[in-house]
Parts: structure tokens; C-alpha cells; sequence
């Protein structure tokens, strides 16, 4: 065995992977990262509310019902152990259309970090770099003043090794609605994402039989509110909360089913249209994360500044993410 191959692999898949009949995990679990500065000091509860161009990700039907053209670059420090050079990062354009709808773009990069492989003596013969990337399209559109809809498609890449079988690929597709209910402040989305087919193929089980198996996308559905209880020029107060579920496993009894979701919360302050503060709760029992979340923001003349603490898993704890943006 290559010396720290699995700490490769265990360092990509650590994105709350659940499990699948046959107990193996989705692919392209780095989709599992809900990326995203401002949503993330929400409690990554940000689907019923898309209010801004991270929407893309939460739920594009977001998208068609806002006013401005807007990008947000986002870098996360990743290093842990001895992987000290991971980052996650995430990139974010949106531009209007006019009557044609909106067009945005999107792309995930998380680079799981360089070591040497070796061999079953310790004699180092090259290096392993593990990176996965997923550029994303999306189009949405006002179908009415109070209702979007959005759809877009997804490349997600996977490169683990240079051997055989240690690169993965394949084309996803993203959908989701919003609607502005008729209560003032209140919004309620509805998102599918990462939708494709399964990977099927052969492992050995405990007794080394060779059994079929299948491996999905990481395919969910996503459901969430959002209500601006307060807005004026000098105080905003918003609340979000979210859920969201694994297309994995149908056989599965409701409660189990129920357990397996995400469920997240949270609010944002804002004074002035400049300072924004915010706090949230993520919770996946069956991925363990669980946690709190923190973040703070500034904006001046379109140009903004946040930052959010996140919870992500055993292996990376809290992680600090920072962002830029400028809305047009």
C-alpha cells in the first residue's frame, strides 16, 4: 500500500458522506461542502431566502428575482495534520438579462493537498496531489414579480490519484424555485440539486465476494424559508432556516429518512446597509457536523467584505472562511 493514500481519501470524502444500501458512499462528496461566506454565518440555511448571487448553489430559482449584477470570491483554509495545503474555494458571477432572464456561473475547487507516495519500503517514487472541481451554468427567470425559477448544469471532476480508477467525472443538473409568499417578508424555496445517474460497479464484502454495488451523485433536495422581519435604512433583521436530504436510500423507514436530513438556522443583522452580523446552527447527525456558526460582514459602495466560522466535521473542526464581493 501507498504510504498515506487513505488519508488522501479519507480527507476528500470528509464532507458528511451518508450511505447508500451497500453501505458505500456517494461520489463527488466535496458537493456535499455547502459553500458561500454569507450563508455560511446563516447556518448554510439559505434556500428559502437566495438572496444574493451564492443563491446559485442554495437554489438558482433565487436568482431571477434579484436586481443586481453581483460576484463573491471565497477562499477556505483546509490544512490539517499533515495536510497543511488544502483549500476549499468558490467563486460566484451573476448578470441580468433584461426579459431574457438572468445568466450566472459558478465554480467549486477543493484542493485535498500534495504528499509523497511510497511504496510498501518507504521509497518515495512521485507525488499524490488529490484536487476536485465543479464549474457550474445556470439561466433563471421571473415568472412572475413573486416567483423564480432557475436550472443549471454541473461538472464535476474528481481527480484522487494518477492510477487507474482515481479519476471520476460526470454532468449534473441543478434546479429550484422561490416564491415571495403574500406575508410580507416571507419567502420559501424549493431546490434540487446535483442530480445524475449512478456509478455502478464491484466490491468485495467482509467474506471477499465480489457483490454489485452503485454509487450515486450526491443528489439532494432542498427546502427552506426565509423572512426579513425588519427592513429599513437603518436596521435589517433576517431569519433563514433549511433542510435538505439525500436522494440515496428510498427503502428507509420516515424516521430514519428524517434522521438522515440537515437541518440548519439562523439570522443576519444588518446596520445601515454597511454592518452585518450573523449566527446560526448546522446540524447533520448522520454526516457529524453539528454546530454552531458565526460571521460578521462589512459593504461600502458594492463592495463588501464577510467572514464566517463553520463547523466541518471530525476531521476539520471549525474552519474560517473569508470572502469578497461586488454587487453592480
Amino acid at each position: 500500500m501507498r504510504k498515506l493514500t487513505l488519508i488522501v481519501l479519507a480527507a476528500s470524502l470528509a464532507a458528511a458522506a451518508s450511505w447508500c444500501d451497500t453501505k458505500d458512499t456517494t461520489r463527488f462528496n466535496f458537493l456535499l461542502i455547502e459553500p458561500g461566506v454569507r450563508p455560511g454565518g446563516f447556518g448554510k440555511a439559505f434556500t428559502g431566502l437566495a438572496d444574493d448571487v451564492n443563491a446559485s448553489f442554495y437554489n438558482p430559482g433565487g436568482l431571477a428575482l434579484q436586481e443586481k449584477n453581483g460576484i463573491s470570491v471565497m477562499h477556505e483554509p483546509r490544512g490539517t495534520g499533515e495536510l497543511k495545503d488544502m483549500f476549499y474555494d468558490y467563486v460566484a458571477f451573476s448578470y441580468g438579462m433584461g426579459k431574457y432572464g438572468r445568466l450566472s456561473a459558478d465554480i467549486i475547487y477543493n484542493d485535498a493537498g500534495k504528499m509523497d507516495a511510497t511504496d510498501t519500503t518507504g521509497r518515495v517514487y512521485g507525488v499524490i496531489h488529490s484536487y476536485m472541481a465543479a464549474p457550474s451554468l445556470y439561466w433563471s427567470y421571473p415568472v412572475r414579480a413573486d416567483l423564480g425559477v432557475g436550472a443549471g448544469v454541473t461538472y464535476a471532476y474528481e481527480h484522487l490519484t494518477d492510477q487507474p480508477g482515481g479519476v471520476d467525472q460526470q454532468i449534473l443538473f441543478n434546479g429550484g424555485v422561490l416564491y415571495k409568499t403574500p406575508l410580507k417578508g416571507l419567502s420559501g424555496g424549493l431546490a434540487f440539486t446535483n442530480v445524475g445517474t449512478n456509478k455502478t460497479g464491484t466490491r468485495r464484502d467482509k467474506e471477499k465476494r465480489e457483490i454489485e454495488v452503485s454509487w450515486p451523485p450526491p443528489r439532494a433536495v432542498r427546502l427552506g424559508l426565509g423572512y426579513r422581519l425588519l427592513s429599513n435604512e437603518l436596521n435589517d433583521l433576517t431569519f433563514a432556516a433549511d433542510a435538505s436530504k439525500l436522494l440515496m436510500n428510498f427503502k428507509e423507514h420516515l424516521d430514519d429518512e428524517l434522521g438522515q436530513a440537515v437541518y440548519s438556522g439562523g439570522a443576519e443583522y444588518v446596520y445601515a446597509k454597511m454592518v452585518a452580523v450573523r449566527a446560526g446552527y448546522y446540524r447533520d447527525k448522520w454526516g457529524v457536523i453539528t454546530g454552531l456558526t458565526l460571521g460578521f460582514g462589512f459593504a461600502y459602495k458594492g463592495i463588501s467584505f464577510d467572514y464566517a466560522r463553520v463547523p466541518e466535521g471530525q476531521l476539520f473542526k471549525d474552519r474560517h472562511r473569508f470572502a469578497v464581493g461586488y454587487v453592480f
